[in-house]
């Protein structure tokens, strides 16, 4: 079991528009809504990968409850407190200009000091029954700077694994608890270490959890482990939308990890996961047929030596 946390769900909506003129009326060709937000990818693909999950978030107004609706028509368990104000809606914009995939990230609900203590209790009651803990993207406002710390901890005290992806000062307080896994792209990795190179991202990185994932566009993936270093990347004829890659690139990382598979099977396993949204136009979505097509696929090299001494420290 898989408890996959999004404390920040959201309505992903795509909005199809050819033309843009600001201080005027546009009016989209279409308009498509998924259930969104970091957390709800990872959970609606580690459910498509066929392993069983819970969901954990905030649920504010009729858009939380439109989002929690969907995941549970897809088979997962949904918990976390009900909040005032409204979940929020994220817009990606499709196109033949340069508007295609700009995304514009709603807000979403403030939340009260006593919602974050419930959703603490909720998580200590929900982690006992947990092989792994997944924890992705941002908070809503109101919520602690050390919010994700403060999830680490408990589960560590739960004695259960955890892979962890957020920027920022969360991020920064996050990984003074050690997570096992932790997933960032390039540019987050270029602002928490002024480090541009992938490849040195991931050593940094590593010196603070056990697995260090630094995905980078095209290039694919940096996975840095204890006396291992692997690159793998999945070329592709065709790309409809790569937002929401690397939250599939998470669930397929937390899957491997929980199935025991070797570490070039965990990167190939992620890689053709994040890979396999980008093919089809459900937003931060996968189809495990295109996982298992693309599986082969995956290019991996691997080096024994990382470009620096690490300290590595189990979670």
């Amino acid at each position: 079991m898989i408890l996959c946390l999004c404390p920040n769900p959201a309505i992903d909506m795509y909005i199809w528009l050819n033309t843009f003129a600001a201080g005027q009326v546009n009016i989209p060709q279409k308009e498509e809504r998924f259930p969104g937000g970091k957390g709800v990818h990872v959970a609606l693909a580690v459910a498509e990968l066929g392993e069983p999950v819970m969901l954990l978030g905030f649920w504010g107004g009729p858009t939380g409850q439109w989002v929690r609706e969907k995941c549970e028509a897809l088979g997962i368990a949904c918990y976390g407190p009900d909040v005032s104000g409204w979940t929020r809606t994220c817009l990606s914009f499709k196109g033949e200009n340069n508007l295609d995939d700009t995304e514009l990230l709603g807000i979403g609900p403030s939340i009260s000091e006593a919602d974050f203590e419930n959703f603490l209790k909720i998580f200590v009651r929900l982690v006992t029954s947990a092989d792994l803990v997944t924890m992705s993207g941002s908070w809503p406002q109101g919520a602690p700077p050390d919010a994700y710390a403060q999830i680490l901890a408990l589960a560590h005290t739960a004695r259960k694994h955890t892979v962890l992806d957020c920027a920022g000062e969360q991020l920064q307080q996050a990984l003074k608890q050690k997570p096992l896994a932790v997933h960032v792209n390039r540019r987050e990795g270029e602002s928490l270490f002024r480090e541009a190179d992938p490849v040195h991202l991931a050593a940094l990185l590593a010196e603070r959890c056990t697995y260090a994932a630094v995905t980078a566009g095209a290039d694919g993936l940096y996975l840095a482990a204890p006396n291992e270093f692997i690159q793998a990347s999945c070329t592709l004829d065709n790309i409809f939308s790569a937002v929401g890659s690397g939250d599939c690139l998470v669930a397929g990382l937390a899957v491997a990890f929980i199935r025991g598979m070797a570490l070039t099977e965990v990167a190939r396993l992620g890689v053709a996961c994040g890979s396999a949204n980008c093919l089809r136009p459900e937003l931060g979505m996968l189809h495990r047929s295109d996982v298992e097509r693309l599986q082969p696929q995956v290019k991996i090299k691997q080096q024994e030596k990382i470009m620096k001494p690490l300290n590595y420290s189990q979670s």
